[in-house]
């Protein structure tokens, strides 16, 4: 099937940032067409573990993350899909001394930024989670910790958009974008390789490609990638029933409703976006299984049914990059967050505005573009 010719908006990127600004722009009304260079959410929200912690957030992300958990709770009341989401409250753990220390700064910290979360003491915490390993010295508790499943959400998001009348087309790498400013309608034109497509207005959300999309347009920000490793287990009898992440950001694993446990915590794969090659770096998979296995002990009787690792775009200071492409007035961006996947839903809502009513963008948003030129 060919292109349509034009569209209101085109988003470049079918991941979860892409589809999460496609939902809100899709049911206002506006005419979408989200483009993907493979196949829609094939790299890192298709490689992602579904954590959706506000504990493990940057201090300056604490609100946004459960805002947008918020939204994640609500994607079947909003848009009627079913994302896999559930929310049992995470435990973030400590292990040593100096853990523990950084996990009560922590807590502080949160909790003067209004954030519903506890340290747990000793008696407290074996009654909530017996299932800890006695290496756990200390851990705090936050209800708001979540997580959807990956699977569902990316199939369930792509039926959403396509329900309220947007297009996702696949295999439809992006060449250039044409850009004419002269042009009272459809001011840019943009080149695939199955065909062009003019758009009044650009959002590029192609993850760990984010900064080659924004090169097309003249622009830039700061990209780093990640290539992030996950493993999934057989599925077994209920083991463990929270979100468990580690303060030192070595760990998250949580067990879903079909028994299997996913786990991850930012271990370092092999590979490059250049290359397209992403692998399991073997010792650095050992030491993500040892630390899974010393926090919850029964983890160890499980067998590994599959480990995979996925591209993730990540800005220096970790935070999300969203707002207007420097030097356009209707070329948006939306990459490049830590933890994207759990605060896309908020990232997009919040997109989807400024593109429906530029006069909310402010110049000082704090994950603007702009705040990365000189």
């Amino acid at each position: 099937m060919n292109l349509p010719e034009t569209a209101d908006i085109v988003i470049i990127g079918a991941g979860i940032s892409g589809l999460a600004t496609a939902l809100p722009l899709a049911k206002a009304g506006r005419d979408v067409v989200v483009l993907d260079k493979g196949d829609a959410w094939s790299d890192a929200s298709g490689a992602n573990a579904g954590t959706l912690s506000v504990q493990v957030k940057r201090r300056e992300a604490l609100q946004l993350t459960r805002e947008s958990i918020q939204l994640w709770e609500r994607m079947g009341e909003d848009y009627g899909i079913d994302v896999g989401f559930g929310r049992p409250g995470g435990i973030r753990v400590a292990t040593t001394d100096l853990e523990v220390e950084q996990l009560e700064r922590s807590v502080r910290e949160q909790q003067d930024d209004g954030i519903e979360v506890e340290l747990l003491q000793p008696n407290a915490l074996r009654a909530m989670a017996p299932w800890l390993g006695a290496q756990v010295q200390a851990a705090s508790f936050c209800e708001w910790d979540s997580y959807s499943s990956p699977l569902n959400a990316g199939h369930a998001m792509i039926a959403g958009v396509r329900a309220l009348g947007a297009r996702v087309e696949t295999n439809a790498a992006v060449s250039a974008i044409r850009h004419d400013s002269t042009s009272t309608h459809k001011q840019y034109s943009v080149e695939t390789a199955r065909g062009i497509i003019r758009a009044d207005q650009i959002v590029d959300a192609a993850g760990a490609w984010a900064g080659d999309v924004a090169a097309m347009l003249d622009a830039s920000f700061p990209v780093e990638v990640d290539v992030n490793m996950l493993t999934v287990t057989e599925p077994a009898p209920p083991l463990f029933d929270r979100v468990v992440t580690h303060v030192g950001g070595i760990l998250s694993v949580k067990q879903y409703p079909n028994g299997t446990c996913v786990i991850g915590g930012g271990w370092q794969g092999r590979g490059s976006v250049r290359s397209g090659e992403k692998e399991i770096d073997y010792e650095r998979f050992v030491h993500n299984m040892r630390v899974a296995a010393s926090v919850i002990p029964v983890l160890a009787t499980l067998r590994i049914t599959r480990s995979w690792a996925g591209f993730e775009a990540v800005a220096p200071n970790a935070l999300p990059v969203m707002g207007r492409l420097n030097g356009h007035d209707t070329a948006w961006v939306l990459a490049c967050a830590r933890g994207g996947y759990s605060q896309a839903p908020a990232l997009g809502a919040r997109l989807a505005k400024m593109i429906l009513d530029p006069a909310r963008v402010e110049i000082n948003e704090p994950f603007s573009p702009q705040r990365f030129v000189q």
